[in-house]
């Protein structure tokens, strides 16, 4: 399902579906993470509580940089999702995103 998502990104991406490609590569990281928690024996109940997981079970092991980015794009697409303002993602933010999304959890 993760590289799935990946490259429903990259397609997106490419179409210049910016806000859209972010979403998806976010949705392939969470879905490697997870994988991550269902290997433990862990259902989470949110995409908030993935992260928090991640942060006390993973930390040395992933590193901080990449539970944050998941957790920076969860809340931006908390707000594309729910958010009442248009957002603003440009090609570059859309850009690092799917880039960070093709580095393995």
């Amino acid at each position: 399902m993760a590289e799935l998502k990946r490259q429903r990104a990259q397609a997106l991406f490419e179409n210049d579906f910016f806000e859209e490609s972010i979403v998806s590569s976010y949705t392939s990281r969470f879905q490697a993470a997870r994988a991550l928690l269902f290997h433990d024996g862990v259902i989470e109940k949110s995409h908030a509580c993935v992260v928090a997981y991640l942060r006390e079970h993973y930390s040395s092991a992933l590193g901080q940089d990449k539970i944050n980015w998941l957790d920076t794009y969860r809340l931006e697409r908390h707000e594309s999702f729910y958010g009442l303002e248009k957002s603003n993602v440009d090609e570059h933010e859309a850009e690092d995103a799917l880039e960070k999304s093709k580095k393995s959890f």
